[in-house]
């Protein structure tokens, strides 16, 4: 069978992702993303050049795939929370990999990203765009709003240890739901400007406190 370079790539990315995701910068080896990829090491080299390399490719594959995936619409700010806060269930290696960023290299490393930096300047011209109309409170600068929103909806899979002891199985389907309402309902009451009515979400399933699981 000839080779398919293009299989072997995407087999080392799907395999450096999980172990990036895992064992972070400092504790992924190459040689055990090799055996994962079914590929040589000679091949990860030659296609991503070093580890830190590799690191920051799989990381922009997945911001790439975020920003395609979700839009903010200044109109539907709450929405575009649980959207976000549902991409993040399906892909909670995005996060562990932006945490082992942040660890790894401190907090200067992207903000010279150009990507990056792009990314976040769209959203925040979605906020700004939503001030003008009327739809997102004036009251904060973009920036602020996206930073609380970000956190409101990231935090529940950043630290699933925090979310385990304080709402039980944070893997339980009710548990997310739950909390994805709330964190949508968060999102709804913090945009809305003083005075205009909150446009009605979806009622807070288990609103009431949570039973905490042992």
């Amino acid at each position: 069978m000839p080779y398919d370079a293009e299989a072997t790539r995407a087999r080392i990315m799907e395999a450096a992702t999980a172990e990036f995701a895992e064992r972070g910068i400092d504790g992924a080896r190459v040689d055990r993303i090799a055996e994962r990829a079914e590929a040589n090491k000679a091949s990860i080299y030659s296609y991503f050049g070093n580890k830190e390399q590799l690191f920051a490719a799989v990381l922009e594959r997945q911001m790439g795939e975020l920003i395609e995936a979700i839009h903010i619409d200044p109109r539907r700010v709450p929405e575009f929370a649980g959207e976000l806060f549902d991409h993040y269930r399906a892909h909670p290696e995005l996060l562990r990999l932006l945490l082992n960023e942040a660890q790894y290299y401190g907090a200067e490393h992207s903000s010279e990203d150009p990507v990056r930096i792009g990314h976040y300047r769209v959203k925040t011209d979605a906020l700004a765009a939503g001030q003008r109309s009327g739809h997102v409170t004036a009251d904060l600068p973009p920036s602020h709003l996206l930073m609380l929103l970000l956190g409101t909806v990231a935090w529940y899979y950043a630290v699933p240890q925090v979310a385990r002891a304080l709402l039980g199985d944070a893997d339980d389907p009710e548990v997310v739901a739950a909390y994805r309402a709330s964190a949508v309902e968060a999102v709804r009451r913090i945009v809305t400007p003083p005075g205009r009515t909150p446009e009605p979400g979806s009622p807070v399933p288990g609103a009431a406190e949570p039973r905490a699981r042992s």
